[in-house]
């Protein structure tokens, strides 16, 4: 079994760097949001929100509606600050920056979704990962304990039982005589000793085997994580996005008109938009599922999981990056699924996955 050391866990450093880059981006979004609340593009844009059901029947004006955002910019934008600071301060095994940070990263999340709900869940994602193992050791000892590295047993040491026995004394020969003297150009045989083979160290016990196969490596948590807090967001935005085009096509087509007016121009008609928008958020949909299912699968140990979560992730990266000259926030799934696949390609994990549960 490996020794308790007190380096910082790898959990907790990815926690924090999460943390800091998400604040960071909720800041940015928040003070976009306050910018652009006296614009004409957003006036028209949260009359229609207030136009249509179930929103209509909330009493709102237009007038409350823009303090109701400009106070909930506000409030995440501090929360931004104090989770950015806290953030830095966790890489100390410092327990009171670890709660503060929990604390704000609530108002967060919840202030930030009408700003940026992605880089909220973020920051939240990363306060829960410094209450899992193993950072809630090293929160609560100093110390924490790497996984034991896996060492093979050596066949020829082997007994009947399949167990490893111990390794056989090996004792150096008697020294030899030297050679005798020989002609010239004759080759004198080599009298170096051969090299004694040092067979490897027993393997773990299975008392041992069982402790690893229950302690799941930080960094197969933090990947876990990432793929729920990115892909469980994106698989809600487009679900939203069906009900949206079902129930409330008027609003669809007000986006639309304020987004891209030249479709509308060319005469793009309600059924075009709605048959794009079900095509592509169904697209979506099937996509994080099959993202959320293979993160599952991955959490039990699942080793093909594992590789069809990291194609996934290496493909969503991929997708983001091209359409990274339209809007700069698909560089926030991409980080998050970079992330993912440097997570499960980590020594520890593998380890983890080549253990036999015997």
């Amino acid at each position: 079994m490996s020794k308790p050391t007190e380096q910082r866990p790898p959990q907790v450093s990815l926690a924090s760097g999460i943390v800091m880059f998400a604040s960071v981006l909720v800041l940015i979004t928040a003070w976009e949001q306050v910018a652009s609340l006296g614009s004409l593009e957003t006036q028209e844009a949260i009359d229609t929100f207030l136009a249509e059901p179930p929103f209509s029947s909330l009493g709102l004006d237009a007038a409350g509606t823009r303090e109701l955002l400009r106070l909930s910019a506000l409030v995440a934008a501090v929360g931004a600050c104090a989770t950015a600071i806290l953030g830095w301060y966790v890489r100390k095994p410092d327990r009171s920056a670890r709660l503060g940070l929990t604390i704000f990263a609530v108002p967060v999340f919840v202030a930030g979704i009408p700003s940026g709900g992605l880089a909220g869940a973020f920051v939240a994602a990363g306060a829960a990962m410094l209450w899992m193992m193993p950072s809630r050791e090293w929160f609560a000892t100093g110390k924490w304990t790497p996984p034991a590295p896996v060492t093979k047993p050596d066949p020829a040491t082997r007994t009947s039982s399949g167990e490893a026995g111990p390794a056989p004394s090996v004792h150096p020969g008697p020294a030899q005589p030297p050679p005798a003297p020989r002609p010239f150009g004759t080759p004198q045989p080599s009298t170096a000793a051969r090299p004694v083979p040092v067979p490897p160290g027993p393997p773990p016990s299975w008392q041992e085997r069982q402790v690893l196969l229950r302690t799941r490596p930080g960094a197969m948590v933090a990947a876990f994580v990432l793929t729920v807090v990115m892909a469980g967001g994106l698989l809600a935005l487009s679900l939203f996005w069906i009900a949206l085009a079902g129930l409330s096509p008027d609003f669809l087509m007000g986006v639309l008109e304020q987004q891209q007016p030249e479709l509308l121009d060319d005469g793009v008609t309600l059924q075009q938009v709605q048959g794009t928008v079900y095509a592509y958020a169904g697209a979506f949909v099937v996509w994080c599922a099959a993202a959320l299912v293979f993160a599952g699968f991955a959490m039990a140990r699942r080793d093909w999981a594992r590789r069809a979560l990291m194609i996934t992730a290496a493909f969503s990266a991929g997708g983001c990056l091209v359409f990274v000259l339209n809007t700069v926030l698909v560089l926030i799934p991409a980080a998050a699924a970079v992330a993912t696949v440097v997570c499960l390609r980590r020594i520890e994990v593998r380890r983890w996955f080549a253990l036999e549960p015997r």
